[in-house]
């Protein structure tokens, strides 16, 4: 039996407009991907992946508007940490989910003003789609069983993450 990869598997979230242009989001994330790159340097990990949620466009206006963006925004990033050996189909799932929390904490702040975001996850068949009991599945396919190894080199490339410009 093989040990496990005790190095983190990035995922990076990205809330997106849903009427953006393919051409925006792509040159967005491209802009991202160079800042999670330079984040993680120097840092051994298991690899990098992005993680979509799209949501209404007068949802991510707001969002855009309430955290004083510029009008030219598409997208909205963050990087979480996922266990090297959550099984690749649930690795999107995983970082939906994270981009949904997110997204839910700021409509509670009123970001949103009062629109409704309306994100889908894309769950596989047969999963509820009560938050609770997503998490709970995840949690239980080991998502977010990190090593210490793992969780400290996340928490550096955090720091760096948060410390770049948007």
């Amino acid at each position: 039996m093989s040990e496990k990869d005790p190095r983190p598997l990035l995922v990076m979230t990205v809330l997106i407009d849903g009427s953006a242009r393919p051409a925006a989001i792509t040159r967005s994330h491209g802009d991202a991907m160079e800042r999670v790159i330079t984040a993680s340097a120097g840092h051994d990990i298991a690899g990098m992946e992005i993680a979509e949620l799209a949501i209404a466009p007068k949802a991510f206006a707001s969002l855009r508007r309430n955290l004083g963006l510029p009008e030219d925004t598409v997208a909205l990033y963050d990087i979480f940490p996922l266990a090297s050996d959550l099984p690749a189909q649930l690795r999107g799932v995983a970082g939906q989910f994270l981009a949904a929390e997110a997204l839910w904490t700021l409509e509670e702040q009123g970001m949103t003003s009062g629109v409704p975001p309306q994100e889908k996850l894309d769950l596989p068949d047969g999963w509820s789609r009560d938050p609770k009991d997503i998490r709970q599945r995840l949690i239980e396919a080991g998502a977010s069983a990190l090593s210490d190894s793992a969780a400290h080199a996340y928490l550096e490339i955090k720091k760096r993450w948060d410390g770049a410009s948007v």
